[in-house]
C-alpha cells in the first residue's frame, strides 16, 4: 500500500468514474485501475462496487477513504514541518480577511511586512466567512481573520477569539440626524444605511433591539465588503455607517465621523477570531501574523 493508491481511491470516491479520477490525479484509466485493483488485492476486500453506473465505494471502500483522508493530511503534515524546519525562516504566508477585521488590520500588517520583513512573501484573499473557510481548509490560506458568529463550530479548526469590539452608527460631521434629541429606526431610516454584510445572529440580536425595521434585508441598503468604500461614502454623504468604531478609528478622532445613538440605545460588541486548521504545523510566518494581531486589533 502506498500514498499513490490512497490518492487514487479517494479521487475515486469523489469523482465516482474512473476517468474523471484519472484526469483529476494525473495518470491514465488503465494505471488508475491497477493501482486500485493492486489495493484492494492487497486488503483483501472489494473496495468498488462496478455493477452500476457509478463506481461506487463498498462499505469496505468507504471505511478505507475515511483513514486515507487522515493519512494523506499527516504526511503532509510530515512533509510541511521538514520543509519549515530546513527554511529556518519566515518564508511566506496566506491570510484571509473578513470585512471588519481587514480594515482594522490589513494595511497596518502590510506595512509592518513591507518594512520589517521585505523577503516575507504574504498573499491576501478577502470574502465571505463561508468562502474564506473552504479556502482555509483546502489550504489556500494559512489563517483567517472573521467575525466568529458566522462560524459553525467544527473539530477540524482551531478558534482563537479576539478582544471584542464596540459597534453601532456612524454619521459625518454636521449631519441632519445630530441634530435631532432623539433617533429611532424609523428617522435613521430616512437616510441610507451602509454596512458590510452581517451575521444571522446580529440580525436577530438587531430585530430584537431594535424591531423588525432593524432586520438587515430592510434597514441595510448600501452592503459592501470594502469598509474603507463605505466609510469614504458616509463621509461625503448623509449616508449612515453600521459597524465597528474601530474600523474608522482615524476619522472619528479627527472628528470627521460621529456616533448616532439610535433608540433604544445598546452596547453592541463585535466577536470576531483567528481560524486555523487544528493539528497543522505552524509556520515562523502565522506565529508572527498571530501575535501581530492581538496586538493591534482593539479598539
Amino acid at each position: 500500500m502506498n500514498l499513490g493508491q490512497l490518492r487514487h481511491l479517494i479521487a475515486l470516491a469523489e469523482h465516482q468514474s474512473f476517468r474523471k479520477a484519472a484526469d483529476a490525479v494525473c495518470v491514465t484509466q488503465p494505471a488508475l485501475s491497477r493501482s486500485l485493483q493492486a489495493l484492494e488485492e492487497e486488503l483483501d476486500v472489494r473496495l468498488i462496487d462496478r455493477s452500476g453506473k457509478r463506481n461506487a465505494l463498498t462499505a469496505y471502500g468507504e471505511k478505507v477513504v475515511e483513514s486515507a483522508r487522515r493519512v494523506l493530511f499527516e504526511a503532509a503534515e510530515l512533509r510541511r514541518g521538514v520543509t519549515l524546519l530546513k527554511e529556518g525562516q519566515l518564508g511566506n504566508i496566506a491570510i484571509g480577511f473578513g470585512s471588519t477585521p481587514a480594515s482594522i488590520l490589513l494595511v497596518p500588517f502590510l506595512s509592518e511586512m513591507a518594512t520589517r520583513q521585505p523577503g516575507v512573501q504574504v498573499r491576501i484573499a478577502r470574502g465571505a466567512v463561508d468562502m474564506l473557510v473552504q479556502s482555509l481548509r483546502s489550504e489556500i490560506v494559512d489563517v483567517i481573520v472573521i467575525d466568529r458568529r458566522a462560524l459553525s463550530a467544527s473539530e477540524d479548526l482551531c478558534v482563537e477569539p479576539l478582544e471584542s469590539l464596540r459597534g453601532g452608527f456612524l454619521c459625518r460631521s454636521g449631519h441632519p440626524l445630530l441634530a435631532q434629541p432623539h433617533v429611532d429606526i424609523g428617522l435613521l431610516r430616512q437616510y441610507p444605511v451602509a454596512s458590510m454584510p452581517l451575521s444571522d445572529e446580529l440580525a436577530r440580536s438587531l430585530v430584537a433591539e431594535l424591531g423588525p425595521e432593524a432586520h438587515p434585508n430592510r434597514m441595510v441598503t448600501i452592503n459592501c465588503e470594502d469598509v474603507a468604500s463605505l466609510l469614504d461614502t458616509v463621509e461625503a454623504t448623509d449616508a449612515v455607517f453600521f459597524g465597528i468604531f474601530a474600523s474608522a478609528r482615524a476619522r472619528i478622532a479627527a472628528g470627521r465621523l460621529r456616533e448616532i445613538r439610535v433608540e433604544p440605545h445598546v452596547e453592541r460588541v463585535g466577536k470576531y477570531a483567528l481560524v486555523s486548521l487544528a493539528r497543522r504545523s505552524e509556520s515562523p510566518a502565522l506565529t508572527f501574523f498571530r501575535e501581530f494581531a492581538r496586538q493591534n486589533f482593539r479598539e
